[in-house]
Formats: C-alpha cells, structure tokens, sequence
C-alpha cells in the first residue's frame, strides 16, 4: 500500500487492496443490501412493519416501502440495532404523514430492535434535479425495496463523485448545531445523541475521502481504514467517533459522562476542522 504524504492529504492512493470499494464493473456504486441477507430475528417484525404501512396509507397514495441501514445489510445485532424505513408517497408529503409515520415507528417497537425509524418522502422531492446527488442516492445505493415498485429504476446511477461527496453532507453544519444543543440542554435520550455525534462526523469526514479512494461504504471500520491512509495524523479522533458512533453495538453505549464530554469536545474540535476540509476537497463540485 502507498501512504500518501501526511502532509499532502489530496495525495493519491492504493487504499487496502483487499477492501471493497463498493463499486461494480463500471465503477457505479452498488445498491448496499438485499432481502435475503436480513436476519430472521427481524423477519416478524419486517412483515408486521410492511403491513403496517400499507394500512396506514391508501393505494392511491402509498408509492413504494424501503428498508436501510443494518437490517438489509445482515450486519444488524438484535436488541441493539435499529429498523430504519423509508416511505415514497405519490404526492407531497404533509404533517400529519409525518406524524402518522412517528407513531407507526413507536407502535411497532419491540426488543427485536433498539428503535424503529420510518421516514417520508414524496415522489416530486426525490425525482428533483435538487435531489440528484442526495436522496436520490439514498434511495438508489442505501435503500432496499420492500414493497411497490423500485424508484431506483427511474434514478440516475451513481458514481463516487466529488458532487455526490459534497451534497450528501449538505446538511452537517445545522445538524451539529442542534445535536449541540441537545446535549448542553440535557434532550431525552443523550446515548442517542452522543451516537448521531460520532457517526455524524466519521460519515462525513469519509465524505472528504470517497471521491479520492474512490468508493462508498457504510461500514464504520472500513470508513476508518480508508481515512487512515488520507489523514493518518487524525486515525484517533476518527476511532473515538467509531466508538461512540457504533459502540453500542458491541455492548458499549456512550452512557457515561466521559461519552457525554467526549461527544461535546468531538463537536467543538473536530467537527468544525472536517466541515471545512469537506469544502475545501469538495469545492470543485460547487
């Protein structure tokens, strides 16, 4: 393997050759998961979970269900994990979907999973030219059809682009600016915000990477693997958002105070210097 320069981290390089990029034959990213890898401790509750859905919303309304994150991609630990689902509307989403989707995500809870997240979003939004390198790629490379017809079929491929790079963390700035205050202000549930903390920040200093690797991965120790070869002066900040990021995973959820400290210094140190080396490699794409 070639270590580039620390000093030079725009260098390029043979990241890990036995890593998976995530890349197909033409170098487009992969759909990340797939039905037949999700466990059978989730298989009750991915049905109840469809079903649910498909009550909740009318025929006329209801496009398309998704299931992301760990679940599809079989690397989900029972008890620990979450369900994350995403809904495709036909016309615009309203409050009260929103609200209907909340409620639905409490009222399927059970000890299979940590939480059940439901997300809505509407055909218009996604197929905008807005959403060309954002949701679009939720749907097309994170998400994994459950019910109706595949969205990703009417999307355009997606390659490991400096666009793609800069516009799936669009929202970073604003997000750390309420996880923040969250955690100053004492929200419900500071585990769940110290973990949306790292994860925040490992995501999207991978961001900065994956058009220099290329490829696009959602799994925490491959994400650190490639960064340690483009920032190898910063591989312990990246670890200890791992570990708060994904810990609980292993047994170990950010529930003490060192945690709560670690995830306000990780905001105010770390985030920052990624949000502006994130510009600064993705500023071409702008």
């Amino acid at each position: 393997m070639t270590v580039p320069d620390r000093h030079h981290p725009d260098s390029a390089v043979d990241v890990i050759p036995r890593l998976d990029n995530g890349l197909d034959a033409a170098g487009r990213i992969r759909r990340e998961g797939s039905l037949e890898r999700i466990g059978p401790e989730f298989g009750d509750l991915v049905a109840a979970t469809e079903q649910a859905i498909r009550q909740a919303w009318t025929p006329d309304r209801l496009h398309s269900i998704y299931l992301y994150g760990s679940v599809p991609r079989g690397t989900a630990v029972p008890g620990r994990s979450d369900l994350d689902v995403s809904i495709v509307l036909a016309d615009h989403v309203t409050d009260d979907d929103r609200e209907r989707a909340a409620r639905l995500g409490a009222e399927l809870a059970t000890p299979a999973v940590s939480e059940v997240g439901i997300t809505v979003d509407d055909l218009p939004f996604l197929l905008s030219a807005d959403q060309r390198y954002d949701m679009a790629f939720h749907i097309s490379c994170l998400c994994t059809p459950l019910w109706g017809p595949d969205l990703a079929a009417d999307l355009p491929d997606q390659y490991p682009t400096r666009q793609l790079a800069h516009d799936i963390e669009r929202g970073s700035e604003q997000a750390f600016v309420r996880l923040r205050t969250g955690l100053l202000q004492g929200a419900d549930r500071p585990e769940r915000l110290r973990q949306r903390v790292g994860r925040r920040i490992a995501r999207l200093a991978f961001a900065a990477v994956l058009a220099r690797w290329p490829g696009w991965t959602s799994d925490p120790f491959t994400m650190t693997a490639v960064l340690a070869a483009f920032y190898p002066d910063r591989v312990d900040e990246i670890e200890r958002c791992v570990d708060l990021g994904w810990g609980r995973l292993s047994g170990r959820p950010p529930s003490t105070d060192a945690d709560h400290e670690a995830a306000l210094e990780l905001i105010d140190r770390s985030a920052p210097w990624w949000l502006a080396e994130h510009e600064r490699v993705t500023a071409a794409a702008v």
